[in-house]
């Protein structure tokens, strides 16, 4: 089966994908809460524009500045020019370990880590609770805001029930208990959590983190070794910055984030003899890991508004190829346009048009709920260009052209 072919199955498997109706549930909620205020919504877009624009211009000043100041708080830095390296250094710094717990990132699935921490026999327990569902169901997430929602409460019973050894009911209350036991115990048991960050203050040397649940609070403070892996474009100058870039991130996600924590280098105590000892209650190492991976290519290739993106998921609430295709408009490093984008960096042109890049319909309206205004439609219009450069021209696309060439209209119609 040719290319095309794999990709149309593909698309058409997704329309009949009954999971479709619950995006579109979600995705009502989604814009009923974002279209509250949108007075308020347009003032907090025109903030977080600028403030990524004008980052993302100073991105290599940022980035030195950044790594100096997480140094004088006493973090570990390292600079991943390529994924791999990211990897290698995650893999040196996990060690012996046969067991880590993780919060929810982008930039680690984007990585792969969790396969690959696997194929190590380690194991990765995810401390979010729809994700960790998703993770014992061997399921697909649906969307960030609700990654477990199309599962019946009978299917997250079953998935549970395995993890913590005992039949449970179909019961929202007794599973959310059992769950919260079991992943406490997993938690307390575990030397390294692995995060990614919303923001990271160049100036202050600041990791930012928002959460609903709380387990980052627990994985980023509990586990003796803190991991925390962000894409290059995280970077902004303060943590006046960071603060408006995760406020705005809670806000497009819609989910109320119960906590907004910022991480400052290991925890410490001087309270004994006034003798600074590292790891009182807090983690005793910090690694902060800043992935370039394709973002300063991006850069070079003018399609800088990418990395405006910070992963709220507002663009999967309207984008009607998602909406009526599910998976199919995705890949395993993202969904929607931005998942699509990504795929092209990150897995190549081939893997991009697998996972939509031809099915964009270019109707702008990600552009128009992004909180960076980010052009989706013409980015992918320019990798569209690239892909077909380097010879990955769909059969159709090349009967149309030459339709044109010959009759002047797309259908081969002569006057």
């Amino acid at each position: 089966m040719g290319l095309y072919e794999e990709t149309r199955e593909r698309l058409e498997r997704g329309m009949k994908d009954g999971r479709t109706e619950t995006l579109k549930v979600i995705a009502s909620v989604v814009l009923s809460r974002l279209r509250a205020d949108e007075g308020k919504l347009r003032r907090m877009k025109e903030r977080y524009r600028k403030i990524k624009e004008g980052a993302v211009g100073r991105l290599e000043e940022l980035v030195g500045l950044a790594k100096d100041s997480l140094r004088a708080v006493g973090c570990e830095v390292f600079e991943a020019r390529k994924g791999e390296e990211a990897v290698e250094y995650l893999l040196k710094q996990i060690g012996e370990e046969r067991m880590v717990v993780k919060s929810k990132s982008n930039t680690l699935k984007e990585l792969e880590l969790v396969e690959k921490l696997e194929r190590r026999g380690v194991e990765v327990v995810e401390t979010d609770l729809g994700d960790r569902i998703i993770q014992l169901a061997g399921e697909e997430p649906l969307h960030p805001v609700g990654p477990a929602v199309h599962l019946t409460l009978e299917e997250v019973a079953r998935a549970l029930s395995r993890e913590v050894g005992r039949e449970l009911p179909a019961d929202v209350e007794k599973i959310i208990k059992a769950s919260r036991e079991r992943l406490r115990e997993r938690i307390l048991g575990a030397r390294i959590g692995l995060t990614g960050a919303n923001a990271i203050a160049a100036e202050e040397g600041a990791v930012g983190l928002v959460e609903n649940e709380g387990n980052i609070s627990l994985i980023t403070r509990l586990p003796e070794k803190h991991l925390a892996v962000a894409g290059i474009e995280k970077i902004v100058p303060t943590m006046e910055e960071a603060v408006t870039v995760m406020k705005t991130c809670e806000t497009f996600l819609t989910v109320v984030g119960a906590y907004h924590s910022f991480i400052k280098g290991p925890s410490r105590t001087a309270d004994v003899m006034g003798i600074e000892q590292l790891g009182m209650h807090g983690a005793k190492e910090v690694h902060v890991v800043l992935l370039d991976g394709w973002r300063r290519e991006a850069v070079r290739m003018g399609l800088e508004e990418v990395l405006y993106c910070c992963n709220c998921g507002a663009c999967l609430s309207v984008c009607p190829v998602l909406l009526e295709t599910a998976h199919a408009f995705s890949s395993k490093v993202g969904a929607g346009p931005i998942g699509v984008v990504r795929t092209w960096f990150v897995l190549g042109p081939e893997e991009a048009i697998r996972a939509g890049l031809f099915a964009c319909t270019g109707c702008g309206a990600c552009r128009e709920i992004c909180p960076g205004s980010i052009d989706f439609p013409k980015i992918i219009e320019r990798l569209r260009g690239k892909t077909c450069a380097r010879g990955l021209v769909l059969p159709p696309h090349t009967s149309i052209a030459e339709n044109i060439r010959s009759t002047g209209n797309p259908f081969g119609e002569k006057e």
